[in-house]
């Protein structure tokens, strides 16, 4: 009952959340043109800059010792100190953005004071949050996502009346980024002084594991900046804003529908995944890890033929006319996502392990590939569709040696029925994609998005039905279950 209650919980928040995002989609698209919504995309990337190289490793770290530190009743003292080192990379991502913003000087201070500040906020908003959730306090942990979601739109949107730039759009994240850092914040503390957490001496990060988990991890995520964000600036370069903003906002639309199940799979089951390689035992941590590639893995495959086949529709319904052309990088979208979605579950393996410098090898092949195509396209003046090409190559080789290293660690056993109901529901969808036209009307959308949502259904079914490893994962008990969570 407590498990189905939870998965009540987490669905029922990451539905208020998706349906927010899509708004939100929307509502950037009707009100900032091609150029802003390029200027935007640079503001992200520098963004994902601060969250993945210098944020993610540390986050990681923290992720892995969350139950073992709530236990022993040190986890809010290491949080403490954790913030000296978020106020430190919210400078350097400031003067990262001062530096690259080349419209004008009052501008550049604007985006890098907007920089400053999400960078800040979103991180222990990215931080409370999920340690919420990893506690098993599910209810709050949804809570305090939707907040922040909505408020984010609501102050986005307001501010988009006076200012209908780039730049205002991201403080009005910003402010709902706000919102939650102070409601989880309190809910967190509240926790941990009944808990009877004390101050104490011993600091979050060592210099032994920041030589051998955090800087090899830094390493490879900031292969991964360069393959998911760093890519941005290339493109703004050799075709412009504009192109890039048509770009961005077709990868962006696929990388929602991504993150709406994405985070519906780790915030539900990634706390039993944790908790289970806790142990730091390696028989443990191999059926633990190939749980979760049996589970997620299948799943990520049917997704990415939902994205693929309902590219028009996401178009017709959440994109302002002016970005109509950005479809065929929505289906692209659809196989990146897959790709880095996959590697993800895959790279898990570094953390039973912890070697995580074999996680750079994967993620700088596929930046090589990216980088090499872009080059070649951009000096060729080719058409931005080889900008589509050069990023499903990456991700597509970035998985593959992904696959490959992360075996050679962790022997994982993979479900072959499970993944063949995976991969025939992604091939099939993807088939069927051309039987969609333009879309003329709502009536039409909204009847694509039944058979759309019903062939999903189908297929989650087929593959979650008598799953045994999704009833392993589940048969973990989290640190937090005892704890009472009302909201």
């Amino acid at each position: 009952m407590a498990i189905n209650r939870d998965l009540l919980i987490v669905m029922g928040g990451r539905l208020a959340t998706a349906i927010i995002g899509l708004l939100s989609i929307r509502f950037a698209t009707t009100y900032l043109s091609p150029e802003e919504f390029g200027q935007l995309a640079l503001l992200l990337m520098v963004q994902a800059l601060c969250g993945l190289f210098f944020i993610n490793p540390v986050g990681q770290h923290i992720n892995r010792h969350t139950h073992a530190w709530w236990d022993a009743g040190t986890l809010r003292s290491r949080l403490s100190q954790y913030g000296y080192y978020i106020f430190l990379v919210s400078i350097i991502g400031t003067l990262v953005m001062f530096f690259i913003d080349s419209t004008s000087i009052e501008h550049a201070l604007w985006a890098a004071g907007a920089i400053f500040l999400n960078v800040l906020l979103g991180t222990w908003n990215a931080t409370y949050i999920p340690i919420l959730n990893m506690l098993g306090l599910r209810g709050a942990s949804v809570l305090w996502t939707v907040l922040t979601s909505a408020s984010g739109l609501m102050a986005s949107v307001t501010l988009m009346q006076w200012y209908p730039v780039a730049t205002a759009w991201f403080f009005g994240l910003t402010f709902g980024m706000a919102v939650g850092v102070i409601g989880s914040g309190m809910r967190f503390r509240g926790e941990s002084i009944r808990s009877g957490h004390k101050q104490c001496s011993e600091s979050f990060l060592d210099k032994k594991t920041v030589i051998a988990y955090c800087l090899p991890l830094a390493v490879a995520t900031g292969f991964m900046w360069l393959q998911l964000s760093g890519y941005r600036f290339v493109v703004e370069s050799y075709w412009g804003l504009a192109q890039l903003g048509y770009i961005t906002v077709g990868l962006t639309l696929a990388a929602q529908v991504w993150a709406v199940c994405e985070s519906l799979a780790m915030q539900f089951l990634y706390p039993y995944f944790f908790k289970s390689i806790s142990d730091n035992k390696y028989a443990s941590g191999k059926q633990a890890l190939s749980d979760l590639l049996n589970v997620l893995g299948p799943l990520y495959l049917v997704l990415a033929g939902v994205t693929v086949i309902a590219a028009p529709l996401l178009i017709f319904l959440l994109v302002d006319e002016k970005f109509s052309n950005a479809l065929l990088f929505v289906m692209m979208g659809g196989s990146i996502e897959c790709c880095r979605a996959l590697a993800n579950v895959f790279g898990n393996a570094a953390q039973v392990t912890r070697k995580t410098k074999s996680l750079a090898l994967p993620y700088a092949a596929g930046a090589f590939v990216l980088f090499t195509l872009l080059f070649v396209a951009g000096i060729n003046q080719a058409d931005t569709i080889w900008v589509g090409v050069a990023l499903v190559s990456g991700a597509l080789v970035m998985l593959a040696v992904m696959i490959f290293s992360m075996y050679k660690q962790v022997a994982f056993v993979l479900e072959l029925k499970t993944w063949l109901i995976g991969f025939l529901g992604m091939v099939t969808l993807c088939v069927s994609s051309y039987l969609f036209g333009k879309l003329n009307d709502w009536v039409e959308a909204i009847e694509s998005l039944g058979l759309v949502a019903i062939a999903a259904i189908l297929l989650t079914f087929l593959i979650l039905r008598k799953n045994e490893s999704l009833k392993r994962l589940l048969q973990v008990r989290l640190s937090g279950e005892s704890v009472n969570d009302n909201c």
